[in-house]
């Protein structure tokens, strides 16, 4: 071959390879028209929408009522290819991933179940692993779909407390979330977003909430225009300190036309007499800092109330990308004996628009001086800053950047346990516990014993645990009671509809299975010992599920077998004619 031949060959495989990648890596562009297919084909009407909050996470996607039915078939929204597919029992449930040509990918989770190519991968893969829940990411552009392909039916797996379509869009690149109501859906919105509370803390320079400083009230008004009583909320100087200043929280959802759901706010601004303070924006959602909406929202008030104040301030650890602009994090530093006029705005993604005006009066007085707050010698934790216990029974390594807040310590050592920390705080990631193994279970396998963590109302959790060289870790995202458990007993079997000679023909075979501690981590049936699928879903009576194939014939012993995560294992068996 020539050199000539060979240079042309190169610079074609060059020129193809980069505009492969380019079409593989396309970037996301909010001024495109990307023109997407509906996921549903019927009325497209919100239970949940983007951004709106939720136990430890803003919702990522929106959420279709699908007129509390199942079956309804699932289109994807562009041409590409399926790069992900999970089956769980939790969570998304039954998932498809599709990451499409012009930079977005799109997800479809709580399906009932899958259709055609999509559907005889996930039983080929099930079969391979021999497990109903699993996670596969096929190779790129394997399993293509077009535009406007069905790829699944609508269901209520996983997670899902009633019958709907999840479906997400998100950069193919970054995989940030996008809020999917910008892309031009027909989903009818002419109502303004609510403004029900306001509420006003007085901060630290860090943004910490001072405790018993705080002061909360109902709005009143409608059709965009909200007020406090007297429009003027009234606050002593000592609310603010000296180094820091006070804070607002509003409690702001929205509605949309077809269902009275309560949805999350798209944008809000904060205004202080006239100067703009502090403004968020639901138009992206980063996964790897989506449990930061803990300190987003007032944690307490949404989880015993169910109340969705949105702080219009951050503190200083607080990394969320929904902050477009803050005037020193949102805290107002305050005069005693002064006045300020305060606007909180609110709008959604068709533009309507509701605002909350009152005055705020800062009575005559002295600032507080709280430089001795959340001092090491009232036994406070810091979020930049660890802490570790080191007893001969048991560590604990505590990491820098896992609470929000200074928060009281609440230690308690005993020989054999400890308690640490409050079980209503919330944390965002996990901390290192360690047991030496109990001399008093040296009897048992290792893999029998747990570490259980106790909450201050007495029940009791099964931490995942493994043992290496004498000691039992786990990786713990709580606080509470800790200290270790063995775990002996098999999980526990019912038939529902299965005995023995039963025929069992076009029948769904059902039985319920239960632990009383670790929990069940797998669940098969075999039939003459050939592994067949056994399905599970929470929601469904009895739960776990067996669908016998047309092509069995004839009596065949039937197993279930199910083992929890110490390694304890029960089976049961039956004959049975199909």
């Amino acid at each position: 071959m020539t050199l000539k031949k060979l240079k042309s060959r190169f610079l074609f495989a060059f020129l193809w390879s980069s505009f492969f990648s380019t079409i593989m890596h396309a970037q996301y562009d909010p001024s495109k028209n990307y023109d997407l297919h509906p996921p549903l084909k019927i009325p497209l009407v919100l239970a949940g929408n983007f951004g709106e909050l939720r136990s430890n996470h803003f919702h990522t996607g929106l959420d279709f009522k699908t007129n509390r039915k199942e079956g309804y078939k699932i289109y994807s929204v562009a041409d590409g290819y399926v790069s992900r597919i999970k089956v769980s029992p939790w969570g998304y449930g039954h998932v498809v991933y599709i990451t499409h040509y012009n930079g977005l990918s799109s997800v479809y989770a709580h399906c009932s179940d899958f259709i055609g190519e999509v559907k005889a991968l996930v039983n080929a893969q099930q079969r391979k692993r021999q497990d109903f829940a699993f996670e596969y990411y096929p190779e790129p552009d394997s399993l293509k779909v077009q535009r406007g392909q069905a790829i699944a039916l609508s269901g209520n797996t996983g997670g899902s407390t009633a019958p709907h379509l999840h479906f997400e869009i998100r950069d193919a690149l970054t995989e940030e979330a996008i809020n999917p109501m910008l892309f031009g859906f027909e989903i009818s919105d002419t109502r303004k977003p609510l403004i029900r509370g306001v509420k006003v803390y007085g901060l630290t320079a860090e943004g910490y909430r001072i405790p018993n400083k705080s002061r909360t009230l109902n709005t009143f008004g409608g059709n965009g225009k909200y007020q406090v009583t007297g429009n003027k909320i009234v606050i002593p100087a000592n609310y603010s300190s000296i180094q820091g200043g006070i804070g607002f929280a509003f409690d702001a959802v929205d509605q949309l036309d077809a269902a009275d759901n309560i949805c999350g706010i798209f944008q809000a601004i904060l205004i202080v007499n006239g100067d703009t303070i502090f403004k968020q924006d639901m138009t992206r959602i980063a996964f790897e800092s989506n449990r930061y909406i803990n300190c987003h929202k007032d944690y307490e008030a949404y989880h015993s109330q169910r109340k969705h104040f949105h702080k219009a301030f951050k503190t200083i650890h607080n990394p969320l990308p929904i902050y477009t602009f803050d005037k020193n994090n949102g805290i107002i530093q305050i005069s005693p004996d002064s006045t300020y006029s305060i606007k909180y705005i609110c709008i959604d993604t068709e533009n309507n628009q509701s605002e909350l005006n009152f005055d705020l009066i800062v009575s005559a007085g002295e600032l507080s001086d709280l430089s001795d707050l959340f001092q090491p010698s009232a036994q406070y934790l810091y979020p930049d800053s660890g802490y570790s216990i080191k007893e001969e029974n048991y560590l604990v390594l505590f990491t820098p950047n896992l609470i929000y807040e200074p928060t009281a310590l609440f230690e308690e050592r005993n020989q054999n346990s400890f308690k640490f920390g409050k079980t209503s705080v919330p944390l965002q990631e996990y901390y290192k516990v360690m047991f030496k193994s109990p001399a008093k279970f040296a009897h048992l396998p290792p893999e029998r014993l747990v570490i259980a963590r106790e909450n201050e109302s007495g029940r009791k959790y099964a931490e995942k645990s493994h043992y290496f060289e004498g000691w039992i870790t786990a990786w713990v995202r709580d606080f509470g009671k800790f200290y270790v458990t063995a775990d002996t007993i098999p999980p526990k079997i019912a038939a529902q509809n299965v005995f023995n000679g039963k025929q069992v023909n076009g029948q769904t075979l059902r039985w319920s299975i239960k632990d009383d501690f670790s929990g069940v981590t797998d669940y098969d049936v075999y039939i003459d010992d050939e592994w067949y699928l056994l399905q599970y879903e929470p929601k469904v009576a009895a739960g776990y599920f067996f669908q016998p194939p047309t092509d069995l014939k004839g009596r065949k012993q039937l197993t279930i077998r199910a083992e929890d995560a110490c390694g304890n294992i029960n089976e049961i068996s039956y004959s049975v004619v199909f």
